[in-house]
């Protein structure tokens, strides 16, 4: 007979994978609790959500909101990272973490349905901020326009050095 406890755990599961559908799992082993709840906040202000799972619990889970390719990483203790829309913040934070705590480390994730190892996950944290890569973007936009501007000035100012050479060639 299946426990109550159970049931309402993976129910929680469900409801936060369909809530938040992008999950990195982590390896904890030998962190410090201190380190965990600093991990937790840093996470909480970046709109995502830290917990430890049972493994055999958020199977079922997984298989409930239909995601596969996680069981080979669901050995030992693991912790997931729900993550709701700021996937690179996340990755950042989680990648800033492993670097301070040598004991942490992610193994795989789920990101918009996509299953990620940990190399591509990594380099996922390594990417320019939204904010970086929109002001990239409209540095690009910006360029040729500005080019524009500065060829349409020298063409004027040209034109205004040529007439104004003609006048004092007159006088």
């Amino acid at each position: 007979m299946v426990k109550q406890y159970k049931v309402d755990e993976v129910a929680l599961l469900v409801s936060k994978l369909r809530e938040r559908n992008n999950v990195i799992l982590t390896n904890y082993t030998g962190i410090q609790v201190k380190d965990l709840s600093k991990l937790r906040k840093t996470l909480r202000s970046k709109n995502a959500e830290y917990r430890v799972v049972k493994n055999t619990l958020f199977k079922r889970a997984l298989k409930e909101v239909g995601i596969s390719g996680l069981d080979d990483h669901l050995k030992g203790p693991v912790a997931v990272a729900f993550i709701k829309d700021e996937i690179g913040e996340v990755t950042k934070a989680l990648k800033d973490f492993a670097k301070d705590v040598e004991k942490f480390s992610y193994s795989a994730g789920v990101l918009d349905n996509v299953v990620y190892d940990q190399g591509q996950i990594q380099r996922i944290a390594e990417l320019p901020s939204k904010e970086v890569l929109i002001a990239q973007v409209m540095g690009l936009i910006n360029g040729p326009a500005r080019g524009i501007a500065v060829g349409m000035n020298q063409i004027m100012a040209s034109l205004a050095r040529g007439i104004k050479a003609v006048a004092e060639a007159k006088q």
